[in-house]
Order: structure tokens, then C-alpha cells, then sequence
């Protein structure tokens, strides 16, 4: 089972990877929107996958602990992108979502599940 679970989430961070790569050399988002939605969307779908490679490789499951870690570690790196893209993103700004990320996963650390 675990090795079933470890390949599908393989399989799709390799997926999104490729997917993101041929989005990014066929596309331009100035001309569309829509494209820099999609790239959002799998760089987000990305970003869970190989996290959860990443922990099943290192102790064997998943916990809810660790799910929370990935969901709110990949949120705070998708946002960060997002501003990064848009060059609206100074260092103040910077650093005030790399001090909320990281209160954010401590408290997910410290809760009680």
C-alpha cells in the first residue's frame, strides 16, 4: 500500500512538473489570463505532490500533522510566487509572509490531533 501511494504521488509531481515546464515554453500569460491561472493551479498541484513524495520517503506515512505542514508550507510558497510574479512583492512584505508561514506551522505542530 505504501509503495502504491508513494508511486501515484510520484507519478503526479512528475506529471505537473512536465505539464508546467510545456505550459511555460508554449504560452505566454500576457496574451491570456487563463494561463497564468493554470500555471498557478499546477505549480500549486506540484508543490503538494512532491512534498508528499518527500515525507513518505523519509518516515514511511503521512501523518495529519504533516499534511497540515504541507498544505499550509505550500499555500505560503504559492503566495509568494504569486507576488513574486507580479514584482509587488518587497522585502517588508517578504518578510512579513515568511514570519506568518513559519507561526503558521508551528502552531500546526503544537495542536493536539
Amino acid at each position: 500500500m505504501l509503495r502504491q501511494r508513494l508511486k501515484i504521488s510520484g507519478i503526479l509531481a512528475i506529471s505537473s512538473f512536465l505539464t508546467l515546464g510545456i505550459l511555460l515554453t508554449s504560452t505566454s500569460p500576457a496574451e491570456n489570463i487563463i494561463y497564468s491561472a493554470l500555471f498557478f493551479g499546477l505549480a500549486l498541484v506540484f508543490l503538494v505532490s512532491t512534498s508528499y513524495t518527500v515525507v513518505r520517503l523519509q518516515a514511511g506515512t503521512v501523518s495529519n500533522k504533516n499534511r497540515y505542514r504541507i498544505a499550509a508550507l505550500s499555500l505560503i510558497f504559492l503566495i509568494l510566487i504569486m507576488f513574486r510574479s507580479t514584482q509587488s512583492l518587497n522585502w517588508v512584505d517578504g518578510v512579513i509572509l515568511i514570519l506568518i508561514g513559519f507561526g503558521l506551522v508551528f502552531y500546526i505542530s503544537k495542536r493536539n490531533y
